[in-house]
């Protein structure tokens, strides 16, 4: 009889205990759910240019001067004078979309180079300015792709732009070229925004 009567005491005291702590316990979660961390809210300085989608940039290529191997036998001593160039590059926010650079050197060898991946021009955390453009480089119409031409920028501005580029020249194309003495190529090249001419 004993045993009896403290199961059903404790069986009460359970469910007393139940009822009054379970809505309890659901009143509290369902009030947590609701209070959020507080929303951080952004403003922008009056005048500031944070909002402000960067500008896209056109430049063509007004002036290239050959830096080495202008005084090689396989181009001539004065290769100087008769350089011809022509192309444009696209910046976006630091990064060269796109790219083409055409040379005639003394109307006996035409190379072109056109960018096949974005190059970014500022990149965090380095230092040093030399970046790396992979592209397409012609010699007389042969091409070589995913040439990687080294590029030093020595004046980036909405105005102009200015470059030094080197990069070797690879043997198939030396020798279809005509040009088998020449190896590297480095040169200055000097370009002028589009609504700056």
């Amino acid at each position: 009889m004993f045993s009896i009567l403290a199961t059903r005491t404790s069986r009460s005291s359970l469910g007393v205990i139940a009822i009054v702590t379970l809505p309890l316990c659901l009143v509290s979660c369902a009030s947590t759910q609701g209070v959020g961390a507080p929303a951080a809210e952004l403003r922008a300085a009056t005048g500031s240019n944070l909002l402000t989608v960067p500008a896209e940039h056109v430049y063509e290529v007004t002036d290239v001067k050959l830096l080495a191997p202008a005084a090689t036998s396989a181009l001539g001593k004065s290769v100087q004078d008769h350089v011809d160039p022509s192309g444009f590059m696209v910046m976006h926010d630091g990064v060269i979309t796109q790219a083409e650079l055409s040379v005639s050197l003394a109307g006996l060898h035409e190379a072109s180079f056109v960018l096949t991946e974005p190059t970014v021009l500022r990149r965090e955390g380095r230092d040093d300015s030399v970046v790396y453009a992979t592209g397409t480089l012609s010699v007389e119409g042969i091409e070589q792709r995913s040439t990687q031409l080294k590029l030093t920028p020595s004046q980036i501005s909405d105005k102009a732009a200015e470059f030094d580029v080197s990069f070797a020249l690879p043997k198939a194309l030396l020798i279809a070229g005509g040009a088998a003495g020449v190896g590297e190529v480095s040169a200055h090249i000097s370009l002028t925004a589009e609504d700056q001419n």
